[in-house]
C-alpha cells in the first residue's frame, strides 16, 4: 500500500501532555491535576512523569501527538515506539514505583459516529499488584488481559501498532512478538469535538498511594517514534 503520510522523532517533543482519566485522590488531598505531571523532553528521548510532587494520589500522564485529518478514518495505520523503566522496580524503592505503563492509537469520528477507534496495551508495573508483569488490551469498555507478561528490566521494549478501521482489525506487537488476538476497539466518548482526530498515544500511572510511608514518583521513558499512514486507493 502507498504510504500518505508519515512521520517520526526521536522524543516526544511538541507533544500534548494531557491528564488522564486513571486517577486517584486520597482523604485530604487536593484532586490529581495537570500541575502532577510532566513530559521531560531530551535529545533521544522524552521522560513521562507522573506524581511528581510525591502526593497521597494517583495520577495518570497521557503524552500524545494528534493529527486532525478525516483520511485517518480510512488509511490503514502503522506506528511504533520504544519504552523502558529507568529505574529497578522493586518494595523497597521509596523514590520511583508506578502502576501501568500504557500506550495507544485512536481515531475520533466526530462528525458521524461519535465513536473513538482504536487500540490500547497496558503493562502493570506496581509490584504489589497481583497483576504484577501482566499485559492487558483496551477492548472499549475496560482491559482485559493478553495472556502473556512482559519481564521488567532496564532495557528499551518496543511496541508496534497496527490499525485498519474499515476493517474492523488492531494488532499489537510487542518486542517482535505479533498477537494473534484483534483488539480492535470503539469507544464511547464526551466533549471530544466534531472532527476527525488521529492520536498516538505514550502513557503511565503513578502508584496507587500506600495508607503510609513516602509516596513514589513515577518515571518512564520513550523514544524513536513512527507513524505511517497508507491507502490502496492512492496512486503513486
Amino acid at each position: 500500500m502507498p504510504i500518505t503520510r508519515s512521520e517520526s522523532g526521536p522524543n516526544l517533543e511538541n507533544w500534548i501532555v494531557n491528564l488522564g482519566d486513571g486517577n486517584y485522590t486520597s482523604p485530604g488531598e487536593a484532586p490529581a491535576s495537570i500541575t502532577d505531571i510532566t513530559t521531560v523532553n531530551k535529545t533521544k528521548r522524552s521522560i513521562l512523569e507522573a506524581n511528581i510532587h510525591n502526593r497521597r494520589i494517583m495520577v495518570h500522564n497521557i503524552t500524545f501527538h494528534k493529527i486532525v485529518d478525516p483520511t485517518a478514518l480510512t488509511d490503514v495505520h502503522k506506528a511504533t515506539y520504544k519504552f523502558k523503566i529507568p529505574y529497578t522496580i522493586s518494595t523497597a524503592n521509596t523514590d520511583f514505583n508506578g502502576q501501568t505503563v500504557e500506550g495507544g492509537l485512536f481515531v475520533w469520528d466526530g462528525p458521524t459516529t461519535e465513536l473513538d477507534y482504536g487500540l490500547a496495551f497496558q503493562w502493570v508495573i506496581n509490584p504489589w499488584d497481583p497483576e504484577y508483569k501482566n499485559l492487558f488490551y483496551w477492548d472499549g469498555n475496560g482491559w482485559q488481559p493478553l495472556g502473556v507478561s512482559l519481564e521488567p528490566n532496564n532495557k528499551y521494549h518496543v511496541v508496534e501498532y497496527y490499525l485498519d478501521i474499515p476493517n474492523s482489525e488492531a494488532y499489537l506487537t510487542i518486542n517482535g512478538i505479533t498477537f494473534a488476538q484483534n483488539v480492535f476497539s470503539q469507544t464511547t466518548k464526551e466533549g471530544f469535538g466534531t472532527t476527525v482526530d488521529a492520536r498516538f498515544q505514550a502513557e503511565t500511572i503513578s502508584i496507587f498511594p500506600p495508607e503510609t510511608g513516602t509516596i513514589p514518583s513515577q518515571k518512564v521513558n520513550f523514544k524513536d517514534w513512527t507513524w505511517d499512514w497508507f491507502n490502496d486507493n492512492v496512486s503513486v
